[in-house]
């Protein structure tokens, strides 16, 4: 038997940062690159993996956990399937030997390009495994069990979680961080039968609802040809990261949830305003913490779309990678990416993924 299932890429338009915390809020596009994955049924109990990007791994399926001998890269895929296999379990059923094959097009020419393919990884794997074993998987459960996954690789645990819940969820979405002590609480106390009890439970502080974005806007993306290591990021000054970024979700929460409004109501001025006053808490935030947050060419690309009165703003963890902008005609969208080729900013042909796009294989 072969399942195939794909999951998009992420860009954040607000919350950055701040939304590794609980309870802070951020709004973030799911977008149209993603990441595919095949299952072919295997007669031998053992996983293959395989990857355009990767050499295969083959493991035992009594040995999923991660070691130190499988590449860093093949953890998130190892993590997950222990996760699913203990929730197949649950259900009285058993994970068997399986290919699977990863593709990807969350990049250009091998480079990444800052749209989250971790959490695509692990979102279409689960999405997959679920389909193979012909299992209904709300898209609030995909998230839930991608945030467990993550939580158990020491790399991952203290992100946001919010390109999990893009990869899940598709379109525009609110999302608010969940209680991170209390979910690996749960875990550390976890007992059979505990994996889908805790899918029920409400998580303290979590909120994921999409957001109806307008027919009218659209979202342009411009690359700057610069990667940046989010992770990493996340890990600068991390003693005292925790202050700074709850002093600036205390900022931009609120500004995110007016940002929400100014979507849902069509009002672009009020968007932008609030956008921009979301960008400036960022780069004080930047400033303080010593991270080189606007690079040139992100100051090329937010100053060329705000000299033309567009609604812009970096989007992720800076350093590299993309900007947005938002616009509301088709010649303010032409002038404004002729102005990025300039500078040698790459425009992105991307669009919001939609959940029609979802079963496009």
């Amino acid at each position: 038997m072969i399942t195939k299932a794909k999951a998009p890429g992420k860009l954040y338009l607000a919350g950055e940062y701040s939304v590794t915390l609980p309870g802070h809020a951020s709004i973030i596009f799911a977008v149209d690159r993603y990441m595919f994955v095949t299952l072919s049924d295997l007669d031998k109990r053992e996983i293959i993996l395989k990857s355009d990007k990767l050499a295969p791994c083959r493991v035992a399926l009594d040995q999923l956990t991660p070691t130190e001998d499988i590449v860093p890269e093949w953890h998130l895929a190892l993590s997950t399937l222990q996760v699913l296999q203990t929730w197949l379990t649950e259900q009285g059923l058993t994970l068997g030997g399986l290919s699977i094959e990863f593709t990807s097009d969350l990049d250009i020419d091998g480079k990444k390009i800052g749209l989250g393919s971790s959490a695509a990884l692990v979102v279409a794997l689960i999405k997959a495994v679920a389909k193979h074993f012909n299992l209904e998987l709300s898209k609030l459960d995909r998230f839930k069990l991608g945030a467990i996954a993550l939580t158990l690789l020491p790399n991952f645990k203290n992100g946001s979680m919010g390109d999990v819940a893009a990869a899940s969820f598709n379109n525009v979405i609110y999302y608010q961080r969940f209680d991170n002590a209390w979910l690996q609480s749960q875990l550390d106390s976890y007992h059979a039968g505990n994996l889908i009890n805790l899918l029920a439970l409400d998580w303290p502080k979590l909120d994921i609802h999409t957001i109806a974005f307008p027919e009218e806007w659209q979202l342009l993306v411009g690359w700057t040809g610069q990667p940046a290591d989010t992770q990493q990021l996340l890990l600068v000054n991390a003693r005292v990261a925790r202050i700074y970024k709850d002093r600036l979700g205390k900022k931009t929460t609120p500004l995110i949830k007016i940002l929400e409004k100014n979507i849902q109501n069509a009002d672009y001025i009020g968007f932008k305003t609030n956008l921009r006053l979301n960008q400036k808490a960022l780069i004080s935030f930047s400033e303080a913490m010593r991270i080189n947050y606007l690079t040139p060419k992100l100051h090329e690309l937010v100053a060329a779309a705000y000299h033309r009165g567009i609604a812009s703003k970096i989007s992720g963890a800076g350093n590299g990678d993309n900007g947005i902008a938002i616009v509301t005609n088709a010649e303010a969208a032409t002038n404004l990416t002729q102005k990025w080729e300039s500078f040698g900013i790459k425009p992105l042909n991307l669009h919001i993924a939609t959940d029609e796009m979802e079963d496009d294989l």
